[in-house]
């Protein structure tokens, strides 16, 4: 009969710890372990016991810690702390608040980009419906251009017939 081999998250479920407990447990303590087809560390029933009683133990450690203590959380300490955690709070937001900036600043020179290409492109459609209702404006351009108009030569070409 065959051993049934538990996974890690297996571990951690029976001992209501997270899995990552589970391993830095098997990496401290050196618990035996196998490795599967997947990848996955696999652990023999009677691997449980060990990792029960390390459980216990480090339980034991954290209480009687607690009582040395006193149970309690030293005042200064505290503050101390919660003051660090308001400086972080307040460097996040400003990091926060920066970022929403160059954001911003990014889409509004985006923006007067594509403003001012449309100008341009309103501009040149202007200039052409103008050209298109002033013909005497498109005469005087042409001839500015040197291009003969329909019935007229250019100066110094006589019309013989």
């Amino acid at each position: 009969m065959t051993e049934q081999h538990l996974k890690t998250k297996d571990i951690a479920r029976r001992l209501e710890v997270s899995s990552s407990t589970v391993l830095n447990w098997v990496k401290k303590y050196n618990i035996p372990y196998t490795v599967n087809a997947n990848g996955h560390y696999c652990f023999e029933e009677d691997t449980v016991l060990q990792f029960l009683s390390i459980k216990k133990q480090q339980q034991q450690d954290v209480s009687h810690t607690a009582e040395k203590s006193g149970g309690t959380v030293n005042r200064d300490v505290m503050l101390e702390r919660l003051a660090q955690a308001e400086e972080n709070v307040q460097l996040l937001e400003r990091m926060i608040m920066n970022k929403a900036d160059d954001i911003v600043t990014f889409q509004i020179v985006e923006q007067r980009k594509k403003i001012e290409a449309l100008t341009k492109k309103m501009d040149r459609l202007e200039k052409q419906i103008q050209q298109q209702q002033d013909p005497e404006l498109r005469r005087k351009q042409e001839d500015t251009a040197g291009i003969a108009q329909p019935g007229h030569l250019p100066a110094g070409l006589f019309q013989f017939e």
